[in-house]
């Protein structure tokens, strides 16, 4: 009961504002998911599977209460109360799972969670079992580097992979072998802030290939999202910032790491203290590192 008043939990929300709203700036106003299965997991790194009139269908990190171990599962949210109507883990491994990028290709979806705790990046089909029920299969091997949050990415002219394979302050680009069929390593992009690591899929808006990627701090990982154009000119890679999208005003709120956008539909995943009793004991943690930093 203690751990869970001292600890923070990561709930799903969609911004009301459209894509243009968004990247002009415009104040964003968010609609929190409701989770009825709160008692079991969160829900982080959403990804949109599919919308409809009635629902929208998200893939997630599932984190159960009970483990530090993350699945993946498929959510489904009525779009009339914005409630989460059912849950279904869909991929469980050995290792650590989040991140469950979306890749669509032939009418087929395709998969490929992060899996670092696993050493490699794999493939995984979204299929129908014979029972009927949804899954992952894993389909074959992406890359056999230790990355994390991945995007691969077809709108340069070329299938490139980002991600962050050394820590925050870089994005490394992955190229396509076909000898190796592998992704490797390319080149990589420093920043002198933590604020390089994907946030989601690389999206196209009017002519623009927007990057969302993770800001963090020395002491929070994953406190807001900055939006950037990417641009590859005369071989040199373009980074300009358009906007930084941050939790809503509010005592308990900690942190939004994620955005993703599909169909003309915006989520993103916020972080929360559970309890005021969670803040401070987070404030006290925050200052024990910030003292060990300057006496270091």
């Amino acid at each position: 009961m203690l751990q869970k008043l001292i600890s923070c939990r990561w709930d799903l929300a969609f911004i009301n504002e459209s894509m243009d709203e968004i990247l002009s700036g415009k104040k964003i106003h968010f609609t929190r998911v409701s989770n009825p299965f709160s008692d079991k997991y969160w829900f982080a790194d959403p990804f949109i599977l599919d919308v409809t009139p009635e629902y929208i269908y998200v893939l997630v990190e599932a984190m159960p209460n009970t483990a530090r171990k993350g699945v993946i599962a498929q959510l489904t949210i009525l779009r009339s109360t914005m409630t989460i109507t059912d849950v279904e883990i869909i991929l469980q491994e050995p290792w650590h799972l989040s991140f469950p990028n979306i890749m669509r290709k032939g009418g087929r979806i395709y998969v490929y969670p992060e899996s670092a705790w696993g050493k490699k990046l794999y493939l995984y089909e979204l299929i129908k079992d014979k029972t009927g029920k949804t899954k992952l299969q894993q389909v074959k091997t992406l890359c056999d580097d230790v990355i994390w949050d991945t995007d691969i990415c077809n709108l340069m002219g070329e299938p490139l992979l980002f991600t962050a394979r050394q820590d925050d302050f870089h994005l490394d680009i992955y190229r396509w072998n076909d000898a190796s069929e592998r992704f490797e390593f390319s080149e990589s992009l420093e920043s002198s802030r933590q604020n390089m690591r994907m946030a989601g899929a690389l999206f196209e808006h009017k002519g623009s290939i927007i990057y969302p990627s993770q800001v963090s701090t020395p002491y929070v990982y994953g406190k807001a999202v900055e939006l950037r154009e990417i641009s590859l000119q005369n071989k040199v890679w373009q980074l300009k910032e358009i906007r930084t999208i941050n939790h809503p005003n509010g005592l308990l709120y900690r942190g939004l790491h994620t955005f993703n956008t599909y169909k003309g539909v915006t989520i993103v995943d916020l972080n929360k203290y559970n309890h005021f009793l969670g803040l401070l004991v987070g404030k006290l943690v925050d200052c024990k590192k910030m003292l060990r930093k300057l006496f270091k």
